[in-house]
């Protein structure tokens, strides 16, 4: 889908909500489709559906003009605000809620949109654990009925797996956002470094940059380790899935180190071969004790976030 070409509301709307989902998801989704193919087809539409929706969410703020942009987020909220609107996002969202998705999750999802479509500033870690909540975590809150898991006590688990899964993108596509006049890396954190967003350009990458880089990896290590310590909370099939698509993702960070953290030479990525590669070791990890009973979350990961909806014990 080539969305360069929709420039208003109500083509994102059609371009998106009016076609089927699951071709959709197979185009844009590809490291999580990868790991989907073995959900049984029932289970793997109603994911389509849901990513559907969140990919309209997320294109709605980056694809449309600004101002066409603002008018889309705006309509979004006061649909998500008011069910009674009789609305084409209302009808989708309403398909998810009646697998258990909630409102207050998919509303986060927007509201960590409408951050990205106005260029709001990642100033400190607690911004960026507050974003990453929005724009992933929640993804993993909503993901939670889609899969079969019925314990709050997954909640904070799910959340973690996807905020890991965000701190890899982010350092992926340090370049891309340089380039954007963007950087998800905490103002704070560039600022002790002695860096701006333009020293974030083309080349080879600076030290400084890669101790940035591999700190933000670092973190998302312990973010992976959390979401994977609740595995276990997940029924088996969707679980080894879940695993694998945390792995895929996983690996893009594993393969930064391995390139000596050259985050401004190119966008990492794995190829087919590598994904398959990652499926076979990750049969290994099966074997682990977490795979099987699950852990207590560390608190201390949600101490940013601990006031938003689903992160409550």
């Amino acid at each position: 889908m080539n969305t360069e070409k929709l420039t208003s509301f109500e083509q994102i709307s059609e371009s998106y909500l009016g076609k089927e989902p699951t071709e959709l998801f197979a185009e844009h989704g590809k490291s999580f489709y990868f790991a989907s193919m073995v959900f049984k087809k029932q289970r793997l539409e109603r994911i389509a559906i849901l990513y559907r929706l969140c990919r309209f969410i997320d294109d709605c703020a980056d694809e449309l003009p600004e101002q066409e942009s603002d008018r889309a987020i705006s309509e979004i909220l006061k649909d998500l605000d008011d069910p009674s609107r009789e609305t084409r996002v209302n009808q989708k969202v309403a398909q998810v809620e009646q697998w258990g998705v909630k409102r207050d999750f998919v509303r986060e999802l927007v509201i960590g949109a409408q951050f990205d479509a106005k260029g709001g500033e990642i100033k400190t870690t607690a911004d960026l654990m507050i974003y990453c909540y929005r724009v992933a975590g929640v993804v993993g809150l909503m993901m939670c009925p889609m899969i079969g898991v019925s314990s709050r006590a997954a909640y904070p688990h799910a959340i973690d797996l996807g905020i890991g899964m965000q701190l890899t993108n982010i350092c992926r596509d340090i370049l891309e956002d340089a380039g954007r006049e963007r950087s998800y890396l905490p103002h704070e954190m560039l600022k002790r470094a002695g860096l701006s967003i333009e020293d974030l350009k083309p080349g080879a990458t600076p030290e400084v940059v890669k101790a940035l880089v591999k700190r933000c990896l670092d973190e998302a290590d312990r973010y992976y380790t959390s979401g994977y310590e609740g595995l276990a909370f997940i029924p088996l099939r969707p679980r080894f899935v879940i695993l694998l698509a945390g792995e895929v993702y996983r690996h893009i960070g594993v393969k930064i180190r391995k390139h000596d953290y050259q985050v401004l030479s190119g966008r990492t990525f794995l190829s087919k071969p590598a994904k398959f590669w990652v499926a076979l070791k990750t049969l290994v990890k099966v074997a682990s004790p977490w795979f099987w009973v699950s852990k207590a979350h560390v608190a201390s990961l949600h101490s940013s976030i601990q006031s938003l909806p689903g992160t409550n014990r």
